[in-house]
């Protein structure tokens, strides 16, 4: 056989076996590389939902009025122009078995004591399939978290101890009129909106949140008791038991006399309880502004 015969055919093997490597190299360096730097801009964006929605949830607490918010959280990225597929994500809201804050309020009369068990539901997304890494975030408290398989952190400071519980500093409030004989009390309770606790999938999530006040009138109220959950983070029993005795401390009135008070800590309750004279007769307003957190 003649060279000049056999070395196109080398050439053409030679050719095969650089666009076969370079075929290689794209599939398994350049692709996954390039899906992962678009599923890293998708966390980003799934990062700043869930931390608007956080600022949603302290804004609907601190007004307390009637509103309706909602943040989009985008559930899936990583397509890109040669590799459409997509990673996904799934957004839970879960109710809180444990209430944050008993309160017990008693009508001298008959007697009938009212109280009002309060939670604080938590929001979290958890990513399916992602092209850079699993990456999760879970709010908590007024904290947001993220995660990694089993391990969670604080998203916005380096350690646990040092996570911002802000959000209950705003959870109560009391006011009373000039005659010493109107209170209004505020609360917060946080539940999900029991038809929309999940969404999944790879487009577009969003969390919604839609607030609403009651409001129940107890006359002639002999005392008022508060408990605060032990099994609540520290610095979230603190933060509220420090705003709720700043709270009667501006309670000016004479026949408004705090019992009881107890820090929260070694494993007990936060405690703390009024009681108020026959004279004048107490009226409490109860006003809880019912928020629902809902994912669609």
């Amino acid at each position: 056989m003649r060279d000049d015969a056999i070395a196109p055919v080398i050439a053409a093997m030679l050719l095969l076996a650089v666009l076969a490597t370079a075929y290689a190299a794209w599939n398994t360096y350049y692709i996954p590389s390039l899906k992962a730097q678009s599923d890293f801009s998708h966390i980003t964006g799934v990062e700043q939902g869930m931390i608007k929605f956080s600022s949603d949830i302290e804004t609907a607490v601190s007004l307390k009025r009637n509103m309706r918010l909602s943040e989009l959280v985008p559930l899936g990225g990583g397509e890109i122009l040669f590799d459409g597929t997509k990673s996904g994500g799934t957004l839970t809201i879960r109710n809180d078995t444990r209430a944050y804050l008993l309160t017990g309020i008693t009508n001298g009369t008959l007697p009938i004591v009212t109280t009002s068990r309060l939670r604080i539901a938590n929001y979290s997304y958890q990513p399916v399939e992602n092209f850079w890494r699993d990456q999760g975030y879970e709010w908590n408290y007024g904290v947001m978290n993220v995660s990694r398989g089993r391990l969670t952190t604080p998203l916005q400071v380096t350690c646990v101890s040092a996570a911002d519980y802000g959000l209950a500093g705003v959870l109560t409030g009391m006011t009373i009129d000039s005659t010493c004989s109107r209170m209004d009390l505020y609360l917060v309770n946080i539940t999900p909106d029991p038809g929309h606790t999940r969404a999944t999938g790879s487009g577009n999530g969003m969390l919604v949140l839609e607030s609403r006040e009651t409001n129940l009138q107890v006359p002639n109220v002999t005392k008022v008791n508060f408990s605060i959950n032990h099994n609540m983070p520290p610095g979230f029993q603190q933060t509220l038991f420090t705003a709720m005795s700043r709270e009667t401390d501006t309670l000016a009135c004479s026949n408004i006399r705090v019992t009881y008070h107890r820090d929260p800590g070694a494993g007990l309750n936060g405690e703390m309880g009024m009681e108020f004279d026959a004279i004048p007769n107490m009226t409490i307003n109860r006003r809880i502004n019912e928020i629902t957190l809902g994912a669609y």
